[in-house]
Parts: C-alpha cells; structure tokens; sequence
C-alpha cells in the first residue's frame, strides 16, 4: 500500500482495489489498542451533496502510518479541509443542507467539529464518522484539534441547538472577521458563553440588521429552548443572499452606533473581569468596600450641602427640574439633594441609593453589571437584557412651568421592581406626573415639594 499526505487531515491510500481516503487520528498504535474499534467502525461518516441527499461513509480498515493510526474509507476526488475555505456567506449556504440532513437522519455529531469535516467539489461535504472524532479528541486535550472543536461547538447545547450554534460563530466571523469570543479558550471561553459574555455585533459592524443581529446573538448566548431552527436560518440565509443584511450608514450614523455599542461592549468586558477578580479574591472583601462606600455617601451627603455651593446655583426653576431629574437618571443622589429643600424628596433619593447599592453589592457575588441607562435601551431597540437586569432612568420627560414657582412634569421612571429585588425577569416602568412646588433659599432655587399621581 502507498501512502501520500493530501494535507492535514488527509491521506491519499494506494491498495490493489484503488483508491482510498485515510483519516489521520494522530493517536499512536499503542495507545489506539485500548479503543473498542467495532463501536468506531459502526459509527459510519456521512457524505452530503449539495442537494441534502445523504450516502454513508464507512471506515473499512485502520492501518498505521508513520506511528500513527489511520481510519481508510471510500475515496473522494479532491475533497479540501474545512479551514482552507473562508468563512463567508458562502460557506453557510454549503453548509445548511448538511444541517438539515444531519437534523433529519438524527445524526449524532453535536455541532462542527473542524478537523471532521471536508468539503468536496461539487458543493458537498464529508464529515468523517462522529465517534472517531470524539475520540480523537479525547485523546488528544492539548492538541490544536481540540481547540479546532471547541471554536465551533456550545459546551451544553445537543443537536439542533448545537448545530445553531455553529452557524452563529460561522455568520459572526463572515459579518465581522473575528471570533464571536475574543479567541478565548478553555473554561475562559465556556464562562462567556454561559454568562452571556457577547459584545454587540453593532460594534464591530454598524447598519447590521437588526432581526438579524438578534437571532445571531440568540444562536450564540440564547437558552437551548430559544436558539433558532435550521428553517429560521433559511429565512435569515435567504434574506441576507437577496437584499444584505448591512444598510449603508452615513458616517456620522457609524460614529453613533459604534459609541453606542461600545458603551455596551465596555460594560460587559467590566461585569466579566468583576466576576473573575471576584472568583479570585473573595466576595466578602468586595460587599465590605462597597457598603463602607455606601454609608460614606449617606453621611457625607448633608455635610457636603451644609459647606458647598449646590450645583443649582443661579439656575432657574425650570433648570434645576430638569437637573433633579436628570440625577436621578444618573443614580446621582448628591446632585438630586442640591435641589431639594430640607425634608423633601427623600423617597426619590432612598430609591436611588437603594439601587445604587443593591447593584453594586450584586455586581460583586453574582458578576452583573451596572443597569442600562433606559433612554440607551430604547433607543437600542429595548434588546433582550440578562437575568436580573433591568434598564434604569428617566425617559419621555416634559416639564411645563405653572407659575413662577411651579412646575409640571410628566415622564416614565424604568426601576427594578421592588428596588432591585431578585426574582423578576422584565423591564418594569411607571407613568409619574409630578407638580414641584419651588421656594428660594439663601444659594438657590429648590424644590420644597412633590405632589406627585402614579400610573402604572
């Protein structure tokens, strides 16, 4: 019998019947005698046209080559690794009828492994036999093959979700260039998958449809019972073929997502590193800083206002509403306290620090991070946000002068429900108006009463 490498993960096997495609295992004669290699022969590859239609392909023989096993089945002309074709929406149109064959025949193989899969010339695919793959890359934890697999497959999802998961990674790296994951690997790259741990696609590619972007992101971080089918990934396929799925944006549009998605961005890489230095170093530490921090603020706060000058100095009443409003959109209890006159006001301010420190303390034992500003998510398109997080602030304000000394405004207060209590899973807002009542003190204008009507 000849021998001649094709690549990396082929052999071309000359034997007196002709020819034969050999799978290389990497795996040693030695080490390959503990397999049970009748259940490895009877996990047949499978060979998929361009069509769907479905032919096995079966392993015949193993033979040993340069101290290596080597699994020969039929030949394919001019079969190519699955790693020389680029990653492009050409690439998922190849491969959508394999997943829906695979989906059809009940095939076993959990998601793309790369070293398993070949493409052929006439728009098919070869994926060599599940078992043996696995096995190979049991056997092999430190070898590339191992990262190869791990790319490309969720560390949970089964089946059709898994295979979903592949062509989220495939659709990412075509609109992107990058790995969905920051090339992490390991038990680092199985953390953001479970935590969630995704940047906006936005970021890295302003104008992107949104419905698409979204079932993208469902395909990568979604729970299994959400993640998109194979026929939801036709629709997507077939409207990204036709029209695109990337509008053109004026520069300024780009500027504005891509800030935008990187805000968001940033504040996940925060809540990731938080998590991590937090698994590091305790949880304990981390709640002492923040509830000395939090009982600084509230002692500090009436000091503060008794010695300074308030930041509402020589503004307006309409001024200092809409400062005193845009505090407590900022969770900035200090500034919202310059507006109030003494005793006034205090349930607003309670609110705030309550979220403020209920927030921070969990960003600490669980990983979250601080909640979305509500104007942002909105104007995001009010995404999916995690467990437990909810948007915050004031959106839809009008303030309306009455009198000289008070004002109207009318506005939505998104809050998490309770204060921040765990447990709920939506965003949660309530219709407010309020009528502020001013009075002016020795520095300023200030608010020295709320009466305030409550819709939910």
């Amino acid at each position: 019998m000849t021998i001649n490498r094709i690549d990396e993960g082929a052999l071309e096997c000359g034997t007196p019947n002709g020819l034969r495609l050999g799978f290389p295992t990497g795996i040693s004669t030695r080490r390959f005698s503990s397999a049970d290699t009748v259940s490895i022969r009877n996990s047949e590859g499978i060979v998929i046209d361009a069509s769907g239609k479905t032919t096995s392909w079966p392993i015949e023989k193993f033979i040993e080559h340069e101290g290596d096993m080597v699994a020969v089945g039929p030949w394919l002309e001019n079969s190519r690794p699955f790693d020389e074709v680029p990653v492009d929406l050409k690439m998922i149109i190849r491969l959508l009828p394999a997943v829906r064959a695979i989906r059809a025949a009940g095939y076993p193989l959990n998601g793309l492994y790369s070293r398993a899969v070949r493409w052929l010339p006439d728009g098919g695919i070869l994926i060599y036999p599940p078992k043996l793959a696995s096995w190979v890359r049991e056997l092999n934890p430190d070898n590339e093959s191992v990262q190869a697999w791990e790319k490309w497959v969720h560390p949970d999802h089964q089946g059709e979700a898994a295979w979903s998961f592949t062509l989220g990674v495939l659709a990412w790296r075509s609109l992107t260039g990058v790995d969905p994951f920051a090339d992490e690997t390991g038990e680092a790259r199985r953390e953001r998958i479970r935590r969630g741990a995704l940047p906006p696609l936005e970021a890295l590619t302003p104008g992107v449809d949104k419905g698409a972007a979204a079932l993208i992101r469902k395909s990568l971080i979604g729970s299994e019972d959400e993640i998109p089918s194979v026929e939801e990934w036709e629709g997507l396929i077939d409207l990204w073929r036709r029209e695109g799925i990337v509008s053109d944006l004026s520069d300024t549009e780009i500027e504005e997502r891509k800030a935008q998605a990187a805000r968001r961005a940033g504040t996940i890489e925060r809540e990731l590193k938080a998590r991590r230095w937090f698994r590091k170093s305790g949880w304990k530490l981390f709640t002492a800083i923040i509830t000395t921090a939090a009982l600084l603020l509230f002692v500090s706060s009436p000091i503060r206002k008794a010695l300074e000058t308030p930041v509402t100095a020589g503004m307006t009443p309409l001024q200092v509403a809409e400062t005193y409003y845009g505090a407590i959109d900022a969770m900035d209890s200090a500034i919202m306290n310059d507006c109030l006159a003494r005793k006034t006001g205090k349930d607003d301010i309670r609110l705030v620090d309550t979220v403020f420190v209920t927030t921070k303390v969990r960003q600490g034992y669980e990983g979250l991070g601080d909640p979305p500003r509500a104007s942002d998510w909105i104007m995001d398109g009010k995404p999916e946000l995690p467990a437990g997080v909810w948007p915050w602030g004031v959106t839809d304000l009008k303030l309306k002068e009455l009198t000289n000394s008070r004002i109207e405004a009318r506005y939505l207060l998104w809050t998490p429900p309770g204060g921040g209590t765990e447990g709920e899973t939506t965003a949660w807002s309530v219709s407010r108006t309020d009528i502020l009542s001013f009075t002016e003190g020795r520095k300023s204008w200030e608010i020295n009463a709320i009466d305030r009507i409550t819709e939910d």
